[in-house]
């Protein structure tokens, strides 16, 4: 939510709650798996480029929410910039491929005023709240992992394909990766040179 966070904290090596919505929570997610998998490869792509880890996340049919730990020197505007550049573009084609002109004329609407854009997928803003600690990031996991079940899309949260859940339920990596060995206490998270993730001996005031 604008600048709440982000610029105190984004370089800093901090645990991240996301949440990215879409516009007039259009439900693009239901229609396919082709657009999930889309969030997905960018995802993947992403975190690699950032030397990131993702901790959790779920793919809700107008949403994403996922918790991402972040290394010092990287910041979580630039990702977010770069994730809804590339999912916007590729939804956009999809969509034109799947022939959904309607949703298409609706999010081409969106753009109406905004410089040099033709089509808009993501509202502006995202959320992002940073975790200090491992009780809230508990918390923040189950909600993720509960989403699907209080949307009424699934009675256990293992059984949403697009979901962390099956990573730490059924140790399931084959959508996406998902750091599920985390042993994070008042102390911050670092992502080191050699890509593991250490605990650097500073707290979080």
């Amino acid at each position: 939510m604008g600048l709440r966070n982000r610029t105190l904290f984004d370089k800093n090596g901090n645990v991240l709650f996301i949440t990215t919505t879409v516009m007039n929570f259009e439900r693009i997610f239901s229609l396919g798996n082709n657009y999930s998998d889309i969030l997905i490869s960018s995802l993947k792509y992403l975190i690699k480029e950032h030397n990131a880890y993702l901790l959790s996340y779920v793919i809700m049919p107008s949403h994403i929410h996922f918790i991402i730990a972040l290394p010092t020197n990287e910041s979580i505007s630039d990702f977010m910039r770069d994730f809804k550049k590339y999912t916007s573009t590729k939804i956009r084609k999809q969509l034109e491929s799947d022939n959904h002109a309607e949703i298409i004329e609706s999010l081409r609407s969106n753009a109406i005023g905004k410089k040099n854009q033709m089509f808009k997928l993501w509202m502006d803003r995202f959320d992002d709240v940073v975790i200090y600690s491992e009780e809230i990031l508990k918390i923040k996991i189950n909600y993720i992992h509960n989403n699907p079940v209080k949307a009424n899309l699934v009675s256990n949260p293992e059984n949403w394909i697009y979901s962390s859940a099956g990573n730490y339920l059924k140790s399931d990596n084959s959508i996406i990766e998902v750091y599920t060995d985390w042993d994070f206490d008042l102390n911050r998270q670092d992502v080191s040179p050699d890509g593991t993730l250490k605990v650097i001996n500073e707290v979080v005031a």
